[in-house]
């Protein structure tokens, strides 16, 4: 049976104020009613006019839906797709972060698909191909523009990951000057959503190495960069190298996955509305200690590029323990998260998050399983 391993089908606009170019990209696509998505934090600060001034300019028309908040709910989504299809909207541009991007990844697909749209978190349900859209990040963490995931929550708050290969992008502008704006809180934790999507990729069950040839290459430069552009906002070639990162991590997502550092994140996510890249710096030095005996030579590796030294007598235990301990030292340290602590949460549910993470669906790419045991002591630890 023919077994591709690597295909990069969306196609990438790259460089400072590439944004220029999106009326004519929406031009040559045919488009002549895009559906912009985006949040009001992205409206308010001068990023949409660039995009709005440049559709004008080609005489192309377009609706605006500046409704997404963080975790965007399902019906939030189908609210939105309900405009674009009542305006007749022929395409969609998805401006911002990752909640803007699944949203506009949702109100796309929702052009060629029956709702409701959590019927497609059963992965056997076939979803067909939706064409015209456009993604144009402004962080540089979640690589959504270029992934096949799409994340939306139900009511409850529980985030549901859904496989959405017909769902994604055909193009994609990376503009670093979008992301000048950043805060340092904000690209510190997008950061570390860049980072771990290379880390887990690296550390699957389903890795191999044409992916470790891009992830690890990643991790290089993100240990490079991300300090200076949490230090320096302002500096271009560190927002232009994080951007290819999290480009490049997002496109990994396909192939290598990710493991329970990401199973950890949803689920901080769903209980404690933890930002979800600060849940994935927070659990990534225990996951790199947990998974450390079963795929030694690779922790030692990403440990290595996180700073740890090794005689070369350690065992997998004492590999994992420096592991940790490194990747403790970046996140906090050089990077700047806040601690855990900082962020709102109830030990009280600590169980059932332990249940729900051991559940996961990002637990099958586990090189070592993690039962609700592992996770509880997991969750003490970050918490301790």
């Amino acid at each position: 049976m023919l077994n591709i391993q690597m295909y990069q089908r969306v196609k990438l606009l790259y460089g400072n104020g590439s944004v220029r170019q999106t009326g004519e990209l929406m031009q040559s696509m045919g488009a002549k009613k895009p559906f912009i998505v985006c949040d009001k934090g992205v409206a308010a600060v001068g990023i949409l006019q660039k995009i709005t001034g440049s559709l004008e300019e080609a005489g192309i028309s377009y609706v605006l839906f500046d409704g997404v908040v963080p975790d965007p709910p399902a019906d939030m989504a189908e609210q939105a797709a309900a405009l674009c299809k009542a305006e007749g909207c022929d395409s969609a541009i998805a401006v911002g972060g990752g909640s803007c991007m699944d949203t506009g990844k949702a109100v796309n697909m929702m052009r060629f698909n029956e709702g409701p749209i959590l019927r497609f978190t059963d992965f056997s349900t076939p979803m067909n191909p939706s064409p015209g859209l456009v993604c144009v990040p402004t962080t540089s963490g979640t690589g959504s523009e270029v992934s096949d995931g799409l994340v939306i929550s139900v009511p409850n708050g529980a985030k549901c990951p859904m496989l959405a290969t017909n769902a994604m992008a055909d193009y994609a502008i990376i503009d670093p000057e979008l992301m000048v704006g950043m805060p340092p809180r904000l690209t510190a934790m997008t950061g570390l959503d860049t980072l771990t999507h290379v880390v887990e990729s690296y550390t699957t069950n389903v890795t191999n190495d044409l992916i470790g040839f891009f992830t690890e290459k990643v991790i290089d430069e993100v240990v490079r960069w991300l300090p200076v552009a949490v230090k320096d906002g302002q500096n271009l070639e560190a927002r232009g190298r994080m951007a290819v990162c999290c480009c490049v991590g997002g496109w990994m997502l396909g192939y290598g996955h990710t493991n329970a550092g990401h199973s950890i994140s949803h689920v901080l996510g769903s209980l404690f509305h933890v930002p979800h890249g600060a849940g994935c710096g927070f659990a990534m030095p225990y996951v790199l200690e947990f998974n450390a005996p079963a795929i030694p030579g690779r922790v030692r590796v990403v440990a290595e590029k996180l700073g740890a030294s090794f005689t070369g007598n350690e065992t997998p235990e004492e590999i994992g323990a420096k592991a940790r301990d490194a990747a403790l030292r970046f996140v906090y340290g050089e990077a700047g998260l806040e601690r855990p602590k900082a962020f709102p949460y109830d030990e009280s549910l600590f169980d059932e998050a332990a249940q729900a993470i051991s559940e996961e669906m990002f637990q099958a790419f586990q090189p070592r399983k993690m039962e609700k045991a592992d996770a509880l002591e997991i969750l003490k630890k970050i918490y301790a």
